[in-house]
């Protein structure tokens, strides 16, 4: 399914990138691209620069693009091959949240378009803006949960406290770091 999109890229790559380098910009594209042919079953890739793919399988269900280092935990901790489709879209707009949160440079709108294995079309197509009410509501709802939980964590114990669960134990696979307090000491 991909080759044919991937073999544009190259020859688009062959085309510009020398025009694109002699204005000062690298050539460079990665997209997610899916779908469903006929009876086939529904497949997903991730297309590179050079032109070439990768497919989702069973252990990488999904791909994510761009800045993946503030949403990925989300994914990763959530969604599973079993993950039903409206979940799945709920934890990539959590995911996105958590990107928009942490990095700057990511803004809205947020396209998103949500396929149902078998239907051969769909019409869950939109443009999340920063006025979208469910997008608000997640937020905000996302926002509070996560503080409730982190605030029904015990702090960790340092000097003995009374706690189930201690934080100072020694370690069953390492010693402990050295404590250099000299000039003359190394750690190794």
């Amino acid at each position: 399914m991909p080759r044919v999109l991937c073999a544009t890229v190259r020859r688009v790559y062959e085309r510009d990138a020398a025009a694109l380098h002699a204005s000062g910009v690298e050539f460079n594209v990665s997209m997610i691209f899916g779908g469903q042919i006929g009876g086939e079953g529904m497949r997903l890739f991730q297309v590179y620069s050079p032109g070439n793919f990768i497919e989702a399988t069973d252990e990488t269900p999904y791909f994510q693009i761009g800045e993946s280092k503030y949403g990925k935990p989300v994914l990763d901790r959530v969604i599973t091959p079993e993950t039903p489709l409206d979940e799945a879209a709920k934890c990539a707009l959590v995911s996105m949240d958590s990107t928009l949160k942490s990095n700057l440079s990511v803004g809205l709108p947020l396209d998103m378009v949500v396929y149902q294995a078998g239907s051969l079309q769909t019409d869950r197509i939109m443009c999340i803006d920063e006025h979208n009410p469910y997008f608000l509501m997640l937020r905000s709802s996302w926002g509070d949960k996560l503080r409730q939980m982190f605030d029904s964590i015990e702090d960790p114990m340092w000097h003995g406290g009374a706690t189930d669960v201690p934080l100072m134990v020694p370690a069953t696979r390492n010693a402990l770091l050295k404590k250099i307090t000299t000039a003359d000491e190394k750690l190794i």
